[in-house]
């Protein structure tokens, strides 16, 4: 015969654990093995995540994603890749952080070369983050896997602080390419360049003479244009400091 039900739940309240959210901490199932591992052996559970690489939460209940790349893939993702990946981040969790890893030394013939841009300058890679930073996200940088881990950890123990968790007010950025040109060159002109060439990749192969072909720039902008998407393409000695501002 079996048991009463009211008996039967009495047994079960005994037998149920029950687990504080609070202490559960995530790693992508996709995450290289030397952080992965590393952090199931301090008590992380490891399973394919919606978006972000961890997660965590606070101990007012908030969720925490962090994104780690490392200084190459950050390059190599950098535009609409890792824009679509921040932008789920910021739909699924209350705070958003973006770790960086690695070298910068690692990523720099990537950046410039003989002519000038390869693939970004600088200044385009600092204003793809700095827009993110106004979205509400913020960023973290260590040297190596290990450092990662570590980090990760005192992450952890930092949100486990009411105090830390008071709100990030997300504010609406448009497009982030926007903020890769260079002085003189607002929003409505930058939308028709953008419009025009249809990649920054494009604008900055431009010559002169093509951005002459749009709407509100006259020569100086044009050389304007040119000499910011092409530093370095001329010898520095041959540089005058009246180039541009003097036409």
């Amino acid at each position: 015969m079996s048991a009463p039900p009211a008996q039967q739940r009495k047994e079960m309240e005994k037998t149920t654990i029950e687990v504080d959210i609070r202490t559960v901490k995530t790693v992508d199932s996709n995450e290289p093995g030397i952080i992965r591992d590393r952090l199931v052996e301090v008590g992380w559970q490891q399973k394919r995540l919606y978006s972000a690489d961890f997660s965590f939460w606070s101990i007012n209940y908030k969720k925490i994603g962090v994104e780690r790349k490392d200084t190459v893939d950050l390059f190599n993702s950098l535009g609409e890749r890792l824009s679509q990946q921040l932008y789920k981040m910021l739909e699924h969790y209350d705070f958003n952080i973006l770790l960086i890893e690695g070298s910068w030394k690692n990523v720099y013939n990537s950046v410039f070369s003989v002519k000038g841009i390869q693939f970004y300058q600088w200044s385009v890679v600092w204003n793809f983050l700095r827009t993110w930073q106004d979205k509400g996200l913020t960023i973290e940088l260590t040297t190596n896997p290990e450092h990662t881990v570590k980090r990760l950890g005192e992450l952890y123990t930092y949100y486990q602080k009411e105090v830390h968790t008071g709100g990030i007010k997300r504010q609406v950025i448009g497009d982030p390419r926007l903020l890769a040109f260079c002085t003189g060159i607002g929003p409505v002109i930058g939308k028709e360049l953008l419009e025009k060439f249809g990649s920054l990749r494009a604008i900055a192969n431009a010559t002169v003479e093509d951005f002459l072909q749009v709407d509100k720039i006259g020569q100086r902008k044009a050389q304007a244009l040119y000499d910011h998407f092409n530093s370095g393409a001329q010898n520095p000695d041959q540089l005058k400091l009246g180039d541009v501002s003097n036409e």
